[in-house]
């Protein structure tokens, strides 16, 4: 499985184009000053220090966990152009101004930007609305780098419900078509990515965002971080782990094949899905992201033709198996024992194959694992073990130890 191609959008048939709504630009140059911007808050947390991540009114207030040893840390940078960010009204119209991240995403008409869609359904809402590439914090909308674009209409699957935790979750992108500035169209100016949709959970890919601001990143600073996805189980969904990732970073682009100068590549995923794209803790260590499949490809090709979707069937979600590999796989497991192996709080799964392999399946907290590890390579050691049992057999409260019962038979 790879990467299936994504071709120029055709005139998508369905409900005519909406009606363009809402300021022009020289009103949302005067009303997004450089104060209104600084001030804003994550759509995708609460006011407040930004310590809070994805979906925090829906979280089931889970305990936080320590990332896992080796977990990276993001890089802050200066930022591309392709990438920048939203503002808009708070919800109910009035509140706190709100903002997420958005990227170019290449169309004939060179208007449309890829987010979130739990941000999509704020900034449809919203009555003062842009998208700024390569945001600056501290100045105004009229002194932005690549000047500030006023969104025009906003393009969401309907059955996709804000920061859900259900099946519906993989649904969690959106579209944005901009009204040009006086530089021209965002695509002319900024560049573009490629919207990508793929078949496959496994991608090395460089997830950026725009964290919050506040203590944990004073200066409204992009990062970046290069990552290795694995799926989340039982979703359409990729999943990554990198510290850092807090409220702000929703709807940021997940981009294969990265030329770090241009900022361009492939947009296989954006910020978003399970509980807004964090887990129940709201970690900012664990990240996920939809796999653009064929209902994301359908909604970016009714974008792109400037046409809203029409009515769907109802979602049916992943019917993917939680575990990894196929059912043939898994008849030479010899012997498996479960355990906090890692210490990171989640049970993990040590696995001695017939062939005197040893792997380790590393619990990813949501009943699934991430990608396999091998810890033995094939050997006639571990060939003949007959039992082995995991638990805290040396007093400790932390680590699992393992037992294991061998063998001398040839």
């Amino acid at each position: 499985m790879g990467i299936l191609s994504a071709g120029p959008a055709s005139a998508a048939s369905g409900t005519p184009p909406t009606p363009a709504k809402g300021p022009g630009l020289s009103e949302e140059e005067k009303y997004w000053t450089a104060d209104r911007m600084d001030n804003a808050v994550p759509a995708d947390a609460a006011p407040g220090p930004a310590a809070a991540r994805h979906g925090i009114s829906a979280q089931r207030g889970a305990a936080h966990r320590p990332p896992p040893s080796g977990t990276p840390a993001p890089e802050h940078f200066a930022g591309h152009r392709t990438v920048g960010t939203f503002f808009f009204d708070g919800t109910p119209l009035g509140g706190p101004k709100t903002y997420c991240t958005g990227s170019v995403v290449h169309t004939a008409a060179k208007d449309i930007v890829l987010t979130a869609g739990h941000c999509g359904i704020g900034l449809q809402g919203a009555k003062h609305r842009i998208f700024v590439p390569m945001y600056r914090s501290g100045k105004s909308a009229a002194e932005q780098p690549y000047g500030v674009f006023p969104v025009a209409r906003m393009y969401l699957d309907a059955r996709y419900t804000k920061n859900t935790k259900t099946a519906a979750s993989d649904l969690d992108l959106a579209f944005a078509q901009v009204g040009a500035n006086s530089r021209g169209e965002v695509e002319d100016v900024a560049g573009a990515l490629t919207f990508t949709p793929t078949s496959s959970y496994h991608h090395k890919v460089t997830v950026i965002g725009y964290p919050g601001s506040g203590t944990v990143n004073p200066g409204h600073q992009p990062v970046r971080c290069p990552v290795s996805t694995s799926q989340l189980p039982g979703f359409r969904q990729l999943r990554m782990t990198c510290k850092g990732f807090y409220g702000g970073v929703s709807g940021g682009p997940w981009i294969e094949d990265y030329d770090s100068t241009t900022g361009t590549g492939k947009v296989i995923g954006n910020t978003g899905g399970y509980n807004g794209g964090g887990n129940d803790a709201n970690d900012d260590w664990v990240t996920y992201a939809p796999v653009y499949g064929k209902d994301a490809q359908d909604l970016f090709d009714h974008a792109a033709a400037h046409q809203q979707l029409g009515r769907k069937p109802p979602y049916e979600g992943s019917r993917d198996p939680w575990l990894p590999g196929s059912a043939a796989s898994w008849q030479h497991a010899g012997l498996l024992a479960s355990g906090d192996f890692r210490q990171t709080g989640h049970s993990d799964m040590i696995v001695v194959w017939t062939d005197g392999e040893v792997t380790l399946h590393p619990g990813n907290g949501h009943g699934g694992y991430d990608t396999e590890r091998r810890l033995l390579a094939p050997n006639g050691t571990w060939k003949n073990a007959v039992q082995i049992a995991a638990g805290r057999f040396n007093a400790s409260q932390h680590v699992t130890d393992l037992i294991v019962a061998g063998s001398t038979a040839n």
